[in-house]
């Protein structure tokens, strides 16, 4: 495909995505083989409906418009329903079972009862009430659409590749649902589809390899594909049902239509379905990790109706497929991990021995590199001159390349990044000569002071024959005034596409096992640099930028899980099910992931302990609390290798002392952890003494204005692990240096280095005794002050729960790499109000900005393919050229925490910075700062009231109900007749709603057998 047509593709794309977003969410009508109702809380009153009622219910819309739903259903079914609502506020979807007789010109002799399967959902105005026909189903059939699943799920156990779990997908899928084709379609990364396995009738053709551009599923469509599960088309060319009245009257504008199962279908779509020769269809969505993997789409010739249990059986099957897609790329990926990481072993080994011959040492491993990244050739330029080996351009060509990286890409590589593309001539012409050996590169580099260091891999140009369903040329037409839009295609014939000038593109996993051996030469060229520090001046500067670069990057990755441990904590903790026991745990959790970010700062100051620059940030607090909360931190690490530690506290230690809590606490974990990390059995045993001082000293706390008594503190920590040569008691204090044990056990070796410069920094020191094969004693000492018996109290402010009412929508893009960040974010802000859309890159964040429009992007900085600082000058470029346009506000969320990062994303256009792990309270301060938005907060209770908690329900719990009752309940769930235990548990008194509870629990998690065998006379 030429450029020209791919820019009108895009062009056109992004039309088609503004134009289908309405048609899709809010088209105003539905299908026909439902009914819907909008009801008006608290009265349940009827504020629109759907035009067919009168075919199910006999009464007219306009009829039932401003009246209560008692109008169309019984007291006890009104009844039921507001049970439900009543049940969980905070849900979204009430599944449940209804039985109608038909009024007005439809008799009840004449029709008899209709039973409809009623969906509720909760919209910020309104609810919605779906109402769908159900068609007889006998036990039988339920049972056999059970065992089916059951098949399918067994197939998917067994398979050991993707292609043969994507065959078991449609294979079992087909037998499920009957459909005449099964495909299971999967999305590359430029958005467009393959289909990768097919399941159909004999007499069909073929789409097993088949192509489809990334225009065929809209943005719009594929959100609501990742929104909802499966999405059946009973007939697509039924008429479609119309709301009546059009626009909710409540809020003057087309019902958000999102959730419903019979939600209409866009006039475009059915074209397309239309053309392909398909009166049916039925799509099952595939997951991975909060983004739309692929598809099984489901095809028949005629209309057909899968019904409801079916379509959940398939619900549950895409679900499980889910997992074991992502279970099979993880060991996929862990084959390949494996791989790279003897082979990183081996170069870091040898780096070790030589730090001095980095090129020399990276020559001689020429073939572990170019296995490393599944490279063809690799170039290692130290200092401008180039190693050469593979398959590579000249030595020339590869130096007017560095040249090039460095003017085009040196913000990202300075920032520790990586640079790779699978077409380098699109970006360096002069590379368009060179494809048969570099139409693709990976790059990374350590830049030092004046001295660069670049390993490039290359790659080179892999022609493809690509089938595409359908010439893509025939999606476009132009309008009167020459805009390009897309349209259904009319023909699905094979059409060869000849794909040149591109290698195989670079994988996630190749980008991380680069900047691992970016780690790795880092560490190199710092070795080198600390070994020529005698020398020169200018070494000890090289020196001193590496160990930054590395404090940064460790800083970085550690950032990044930590945001997220603290992040779902505070998501857990929101959630109002949550347990009171399981609260506290979470409160742990989070405290823990709060002192361990207080650790990584701590690593980040290092430098400025060396140079005198840091200062000691004093506070009063409990001295036997933070000895407690340490040493309960390693309980369970402790528990399970069979050790036992003991606290052992002089009767004269003070209560409260004040000195640097945070710092205290880090040597102490650090102390302690390395005594549960090398003791393998026996015990671990913390000793706390404090001596009295005649007078403060500089390194104390006491003053006019923090009275209290100098002391000298003690702490030593003594286990019975395999203890440390007599020649390595003062190496250990050395950044980067551990012994043979501690090597074994990995780590960075920073440990001891950062907690004995926290020691001396408050006026004491860290000494070590130790025998070899016995045990170690390490022994810390610091000056403090003995405080008052006063503990200051924390008070948190109001917690947000929701955005305040009468605000316009707000949309808010996230660009995030990490999928667990991006996770966290979307839960948190839709938990709030927001609508939230996530991409993992900058090309996708500004590809989304232009279409979806949003008001305010959480960007990070570090993103594979378009970093952040890119997305950004790109958005704000856009916003130039149309000066009527209000600028978004744009806020980095980013692991990269120095000063200087954040000086440099305010320079390039962004409007705020906020380093993680955030705070939910701290993010949400800064979204309501840049976009005006107004919340909703939290009311302190008087009182609150107290569960007892959950226990495995016994045949004792069920006395209090009659025994007629208790054998029904085991009649009907012996039966399968969930709908009759759902009735009899209504009969439940208020007083024990415990045990309803915990019976509905059961029958939600289809535990029938369960109930049947607790209720068993």
């Amino acid at each position: 495909m030429d450029h020209a047509h791919q820019g009108l593709l895009r062009l056109a794309a992004a039309s088609l995505d503004q134009e289908s977003e309405e048609s899709i969410y809010a088209p105003g009508y539905i299908q026909a083989y439902g009914a819907l109702l909008v009801l008006q809380e608290p009265g349940l009153r009827i504020v629109q409906a759907s035009e067919n009622v009168r075919q199910f219910f006999g009464v007219a819309a306009t009829d039932l418009l401003g009246k209560s739903l008692r109008k169309l259903l019984t007291a006890a079914q009104v009844s039921q329903v507001a049970d439900l609502l009543a049940q969980d506020p905070q849900a979204l979807r009430y599944p449940f079972e209804l039985k109608v007789y038909p009024r007005g010109e439809h008799s009840r002799l004449r029709q008899g009862v209709q039973v409809f399967k009623g969906i509720l959902h909760r919209l910020p105005e309104v609810l919605v009430l779906e109402l769908e026909p159900l068609a007889s189903t006998t036990n039988s059939n339920l049972i056999q659409v059970y065992n089916r699943l059951q098949e399918v799920i067994r197939q998917l156990r067994r398979t050991h590749s993707l292609s043969r779990l994507a065959q078991a997908l449609a294979t079992g899928v087909k037998q499920l649902t009957g459909f005449d084709r099964v495909m299971v379609y999967q999305f590359a990364a430029d958005g467009h589809g393959m289909v990768i396995a097919e399941a159909k009738e004999e007499d069909l053709e073929s789409y097993l390899g088949l192509h489809y551009p990334a225009t065929d599923i809209t943005t719009a469509a594929r959100l609501l594909l990742q929104r909802n599960w499966v999405r059946q088309i009973p007939e697509v060319s039924a008429a479609p049902v119309p709301l009546v009245p059009a626009l909710n009257p409540l809020t003057k504008a087309p019902l958000d239509l999102g959730s419903c199962l019979v939600r209409g279908v866009s006039p475009c779509h059915v074209e397309y379905l239309q053309n392909m020769g398909v009166g049916s269809s039925l799509t099952i969505s595939l997951v991975d990790d909060q983004s739309l993997w692929g598809l099984i789409a489901c095809h028949h010739s005629q209309p057909r109706r899968v019904d409801y249990e079916t379509r959940k059986t398939c619900e549950l099957i895409g679900q499980f497929a889910s997992i074991e897609l992502v279970h099979q790329q993880e060991r996929d990926l862990d084959t390949y991990r494996q791989q790279t990481k003897a082979i990183q072993v081996a170069l870091q080994k040898a780096l070790l021995v030589e730090p001095n011959f980095i090129e020399l040492v990276l020559a001689r491993s020429g073939e572990q590199l170019l296995n490393l990244v599944h490279s063809q050739g690799v170039a290692i330029l130290l200092d401008g001159s180039p190693t050469l080996i593979g398959q590579t351009p000249s030595a020339e060509q590869v130096v007017r390349l560095s040249g090039w990286l460095g003017q085009t890409q040196k913000t990202a590589l300075q920032a520790d990044r990586v640079y790779a593309t699978d077409c380098l001539g699109a970006a360096y012409p002069e590379a368009q000569s060179l494809t048969p050996v570099a139409s693709g590169i990976l790059v990374i580099s350590v830049v030092l002071t004046n001295h660069e260091y670049y390993i490039i891999w290359f790659r080179p140009e892999q022609t493809q024959v690509v089938s595409w369903a359908g010439q893509l040329q025939n999606s476009i037409t132009t309008n009167s005034q020459g805009v390009p839009h897309l349209c259904p295609r009319c023909s699905f014939a094979l059409w060869e596409e000849i794909v040149q000038g591109k290698s195989l593109p670079w994988l996630r996993v190749e980008l991380e096992v680069a900047l691992e051996m970016q780690n790795i030469l880092m560490l190199a060229a710092l070795g080198f640099a600390q070994e020529a520090l005698e020398e020169a001046v200018e070494r000890a500067n090289i020196a001193n930028q590496a160990k930054t670069q590395i404090l940064a990057k460790m800083s970085h990755e550690l950032r990044t899980p930590i945001n997220a441990i603290l992040g779902f904590t505070q998501l857990i903790s929101r959630h109002p099910q949550t347990p009171p026991a399981i609260q506290e745990d979470i409160e742990i959790i989070n405290r823990s992931g709060e002192h361990l970010l207080e650790l990584i700062n701590d690593v980040l100051d290092m430098s400025r302990i060396e140079s005198g620059q840091l200062v000691l940030r004093a506070t009063t607090f409990s001295l036997p609390s933070l000895l407690q909360n340490v040493a309960n931190s390693f309980a369970l690490q402790a528990t399970q290798k069979g050790l036992v530690i003991t606290v052992e506290e002089s009767a004269e230690l003070p209560r409260f002392i004040s000195t640097d809590e945070g710092k205290l606490r880090q040597i102490l974990l650090n102390l302690i952890g390395n005594a549960v990390k090398f003791t393998s059995q026996g015990q671990i045993t913390v000793r706390v003494w404090a001596t009295a001082l005649d007078q403060p000293s500089e390194y104390t706390p006491c003053t006019a204005d923090v009275p209290c008594s100098p002391l000298l503190l003690s702490l030593a920590v003594e286990d019975t692990g395999c203890g440390i040569e007599a020649s390595n008691w003062e190496a250990i204090f050395e950044p980067f240096m551990q012994t043979e044990q501690g090597y074994h056990r990995q780590g960075t070796g920073l440990g001891l280095p950062i907690s004995r410069q926290f020691a001396r920094l408050m006026g004491g020191d860290i000494t070590v005794q130790s025998t070899l094969g016995q045990g170690s004693i390490f022994t810390c000492q610091v000056m403090v002050g003995q405080a008052p018996d006063l503990e200051p109290l924390k008070t948190p402010g109001p917690r947000v729960i929701g955005l305040a009412p009468d605000q316009p929508p707000y949309r808010i893009l996230v660009a995030e790499d990490s999928p667990e960040s991006r996770q966290l974010l979307s839960h948190l802000l839709s938990l709030v109000g927001f609508t939230v859309l996530a991409v993992e890159n900058g090309a996708a964040a500004v590809a989304q900005w232009q279409v979806w429009l949003p008001q305010l992007i959480l960007m990070d900085i570090h993103m594979p393919e378009m970093d952040g600082y890119e997305a950004v000058r790109q958005i704000r470029a856009w916003e130039q050229q149309t000066p009527k346009s209000t600028p978004t506000k744009i806020i980095a969320l980013t692991a990269y925490a120095f000063d200087t990062d954040r000086a440099a994303s305010l320079a390039a256009g962004y409007d705020d910075h906020l380093a993680k792990p955030f705070q939910e309270k701290r993010l949400l301060e800064l979204i309501a700062l840049h976009g005006g938005v107004r919340y909703q907060y939290e009311v302190p209770l008087g009182t609150a009231e107290t569960k007892s908690e959950s226990h495995p329900l016994t045949p004792q719990d069920l006395a209090l109900m009659p025994q007629a009752w208790v054998a029904q309940v085991h009649e009907a769930a012996l039966g399968l007749q969930d709908h009759q235990v759902r009735q009899l548990l209504t009969e439940i008194p208020a007083t024990a709603a415990w045990l309803g509870d915990s019976l509905r629990q059961m029958l939600e998690e289809f535990q029938l057998e369960a109930i049947a065998n607790l209720t068993q006379p």
